[in-house]
């Protein structure tokens, strides 16, 4: 079953050699970008838990939500390279993208409707209806009456509708031939993301899968190809155009409540992606840092977890008001420590057992499959 070979760590995606004196090597950087980029969002979300008077709403406090698009450039960036290592088919590969995303996710969102329905104060924000709830565990876009936006059962999870529909349309084009692949998806996200833009529509799924951020994923995609055919830049450029990204991103931060969020910090997002990747393959250096591949790793878990994470820390930590400088910088390492440390042991104990059951349920469902669309040849005699 070469189409779910792919482990569902990036630190597993291995760059081929191209030429007689090279070795096969890993992309680890990937994996450092991950962590980084979740580390970003429990920042964001850290700062949110202390009111106006204590720290004031600038482009600092909202330069953290910048870990999403790195999220989006990221995962266009793996699908793309994986398709092209391992061509899957589209079936057995939707099905490994769902048993990566799913299962944890679900099991965060029932936590969340079991607190909410348990300690009605916990969570402010909990909309916990039978029909919404369905919703939210399908990924299905809906409105929530609450946020007054579209969002899931568990909020963080507004950014897996997008992933969800990007699997969804990769995988019908992967029926495409390989060469017109990457020309074929970028056609069809600047396509819909245009059809978005004249017609802004106002159901919550139309609205997702015709909204800017698909763009992100399409600049991952074509950050793969470039590095599938080493088309990069020198080490010190790499370095150079990743700090360049993260200076550029601060001042973009004011367009971040309008609509064109992506244009904004999408290309922050891609050359960070870029220059990252042209720095770890250039360099003699190694990038396997044991802590930095396990907390890439547990990336995902950590994003699923942090919000119960800061919610015990918010309880636990008050009051905000007698807050100084000094007890506000405490609050928000310890909130990334906790959140931290409840994502990876959600990884060790939670996500990879899940995803280990649910792949080899698949498996043997995808040989089964196979098994019976093979039809016996009747004899001619």
């Amino acid at each position: 079953m070469s189409d779910l070979s792919v482990s569902n760590s990036t630190a597993e995606i291995v760059a081929p050699s191209i030429g007689p004196q090279e070795t096969k090597q890993k992309i680890y950087s990937i994996q450092h970008l991950r962590w980084f980029a979740a580390t970003l969002v429990v920042m964001r979300h850290t700062l949110g838990h202390f009111p106006d008077e204590v720290i004031s709403r600038n482009y600092l406090t909202r330069s953290g939500e910048f870990g999403v698009d790195i999220f989006f450039v990221i995962s266009g960036f793996i699908l793309w390279y994986i398709s092209a290592q391992s061509r899957p088919r589209p079936f057995p590969f939707l099905l490994n993208r769902i048993t990566r995303i799913y299962p944890p996710y679900w099991f965060f969102t029932l936590a969340m409707v079991a607190t909410a329905i348990v300690l009605p104060k916990a969570f402010r924000f909990a909309y916990v209806k039978p029909l919404f709830v369905v919703k939210s565990l399908l990924l299905f876009p809906a409105w929530h009456p609450i946020l007054h936006n579209i969002n899931p059962v568990l909020p963080i999870g507004w950014t897996l509708q997008y992933e969800v529909f990007f699997y969804l349309l990769f995988a019908v084009l992967l029926l495409l031939p390989p060469s017109k692949r990457l020309l074929g998806n970028l056609a069809a996200l600047i396509a819909l993301v245009v059809l978005g833009r004249l017609i802004h529509f106002s159901s919550p799924p139309l609205h997702v899968y015709t909204d800017l951020p698909l763009l992100e994923f399409g600049a991952g995609m074509v950050i793969g190809a470039l590095y599938e055919k080493r088309r990069l830049v020198s080490p010190f450029l790499g370095i150079a155009a990743a700090i360049v990204a993260l200076i550029w991103m601060y001042p973009m931060t004011k367009f971040v409540d309008s609509v064109y969020r992506p244009l904004a910090w999408g290309p922050q997002a891609a050359l960070l992606v870029y220059g990252i990747l042209s720095a770890e393959y250039g360099t003699r250096v190694t990038w396997n840092l044991r802590l930095l591949e396990l907390l890439g790793d547990a990336s995902y878990s950590l994003y699923l977890c942090h919000l119960f994470a800061l919610g015990a820390l918010r309880m636990i930590w008050k009051p905000f008001p007698q807050f100084g400088t000094t007890a506000c910088v405490l609050y928000v390492l310890t909130g990334i420590l906790l959140a931290t440390v409840m994502g990876l042991l959600s990884h060790i104990y939670l996500e990879k057992p899940m995803v280990k059951v649910m792949r080899r349920f698949v498996e043997r469902f995808l040989k089964k499959k196979e098994a019976t669309n093979v039809f016996p040849v009747e004899s001619r005699a």
